[in-house]
């Protein structure tokens, strides 16, 4: 049962330190993610895309990636708190 438990607390932080490498753009990351993104994942559309367009998309999916990281913290401390009242219970 402590394996459970001790999964669980690294993975909260693990979900934790992404998601706030996310949230707050540390060093580029979501502005990387993003731009790996585009590279690989075009928009199909029989039109041109404008530069306008494209940078609007772009922004929209930075911000995407900064709500997704805040997401992401949430659960990490959800993992956490969890994974706490499992190890107080254990002990009870």
């Amino acid at each position: 049962m402590m394996w459970r438990v001790s999964l669980g607390l690294l993975l909260g932080l693990l979900f934790i330190v992404i998601g706030a490498s996310l949230a707050s753009d540390y060093r580029g990351i979501a502005t990387k993610h993003i731009e790996l993104s585009m590279q690989i994942v075009r928009p199909l559309s029989p039109f041109r895309w404008t530069d306008d367009r494209l940078a609007r998309r772009r922004t929209f999916f930075i911000v995407f990636d900064r709500l997704f990281g805040v997401l992401m913290i949430l659960a990490g401390v959800a993992m956490l708190v969890a994974d706490g009242q499992l190890l107080l219970s254990e002990r009870l």
